[in-house]
């Protein structure tokens, strides 16, 4: 472990290192859950499955916004389901 020094000036520096730490951190936002931030204005994306009447969280949106259970839907019916929410909340 170093020494500490006896001199004031190394004592002076230590103190205002700390004291520009616990402002920085202040002024930083804090961290969400996982650790991720978001910035204050943002909004909360909707990731509820598309499906009518479905609780589900969705798979997002790099699949179709719809749940484990009705991606295994046919096609041209999750097509249908997503057109007629998409009319609905348009």
């Amino acid at each position: 472990m170093a020494k500490r020094s006896s001199h004031p000036f190394d004592a002076l520096t230590a103190r205002f290192a700390q004291i520009f730490a616990e402002r920085v951190s202040a002024a930083l936002p804090k961290a969400g859950r996982n650790g991720v931030s978001r910035k204050v204005g943002s909004l909360k994306r909707d990731m509820s499955c598309r499906h009518p009447g479905c609780k589900n969280r969705s798979k997002g949106p790099r699949f179709p916004i719809l749940c484990e259970e009705h991606l295994k839907l046919p096609t041209k019916k999750q097509d249908d389901v997503l057109a007629k929410w998409a009319e609905k909340n348009s």
